[in-house]
């Protein structure tokens, strides 16, 4: 059987590439900073294509010829409009613009023909052959496809170097940052087959941000600013608040990562055209309290699946 040693993670919020061999993980930097990761997002500026950090970055600066979670959009008939070309872009060419830049992180000058690219269990077919055409696109002769469950489990167990003697139950959680999946696995010595499995493709951890910004942040703003509808402004293309949205979202990111660490974290709010600041705390606690109805619903999916095949928690013997 032939080996293909290149593995891509094309993730809603970064994306990565390695190469397995002689036992050994590699996972690539990007060039650009010695990052592992490269933001999944892709900016149109003149005659330039930015994709990765710096893309991402441009956010708050450009918004309407900025993309970002085109993952979710993969397999339909959903198009984006780029602004400055005043031209529509699908999600297969967005993503395919993303798997040609990770290309140029391998250092070694090999040329990649073969490449396993992950999805999530939840892609139905036609999410699947959209994905495998952005990776045909990007230049690759034979691309194949394997559900994120399977590649985190043969992960797992090549880093704890297991042996399974008899069949064992695995269940795996996988909370991105745009999608979620939970899936039940049959794992044996030499095979590791999905069950069954539910997702959610609109449910990740930028939903996290999303919240802290319309339950904390904009009650806040509405108040000081006398405004309403704020979160609504917020989200429209072209709004005279867009810009300040998108840099919440990154503020929003980063107060996330620092409530795990500390109680309680300060978001600083700039307004320019209305000559506006303020700073905003938010607790750990009122986190919490945003993210667990989101929280719940992935047990629910979970236990949804649990009842759909017949098995119980205690059935099952390692949670991924």
């Amino acid at each position: 059987m032939k080996t293909i040693n290149f593995g891509i993670d094309l993730g809603t919020t970064n994306s990565l590439i390695a190469k397995y061999d002689d036992g050994k993980l590699e996972i690539y930097n990007n060039p650009i900073g010695q990052k592992q990761t490269l933001a999944s997002a892709v900016a149109f500026r003149g005659e330039r294509i930015i994709v990765g950090d710096k893309a991402r970055e441009l956010l708050e600066k450009d918004p309407l010829n900025v993309f970002i979670c085109f993952k979710r959009r993969m397999g339909t008939t959903d198009e984006y409009y780029i602004e400055s070309r005043q031209k529509h872009i699908t999600p297969i060419e967005l993503s395919t613009y993303v798997l040609k830049e990770l290309i140029n992180f391998i250092h070694s000058g090999e040329t990649l023909r073969e490449v396993v690219i992950t999805i999530p269990s939840s892609f139905d077919t036609i999410q699947s052959n959209a994905t495998k055409t952005a990776g045909l696109n990007a230049g690759f002769k034979n691309v194949y496809l394997l559900q994120e469950p399977v590649a985190a489990s043969l992960a797992f167990a090549n880093k704890n170097d297991l042996v399974i003697e008899d069949e064992k139950k695995w269940l795996v959680y996988d909370y991105g940052g745009g999608t979620f999946d939970v899936a039940l696995l049959a794992v044996t010595e030499r095979e590791m087959n999905i069950l069954d499995n539910e997702g959610d493709n609109f449910l990740g951890g930028m939903d996290f941000d999303n919240l802290i910004i319309e339950k904390i942040i904009v009650p806040i703003l509405e108040k000081e600013l006398s405004e309403t509808k704020l979160w609504e402004q917020f989200k429209t293309t072209g709004n005279q608040y867009q810009k300040t949205y998108f840099e919440l979202l990154f503020k929003a990111e980063e107060a996330k990562k620092e409530l795990s660490r500390f109680e309680r974290t300060e978001i600083d709010v700039d307004i320019l055209k209305k000559d506006f600041h303020t700073t905003i705390t938010v607790t750990r606690q009122q986190f919490n309290d945003l993210i667990t109805p989101s929280v719940k619903r992935t047990i629910d999916l979970a236990e949804t699946m649990l009842e759909r095949t017949g098995y119980k928690s205690a059935d099952i013997e390692k949670l991924v």
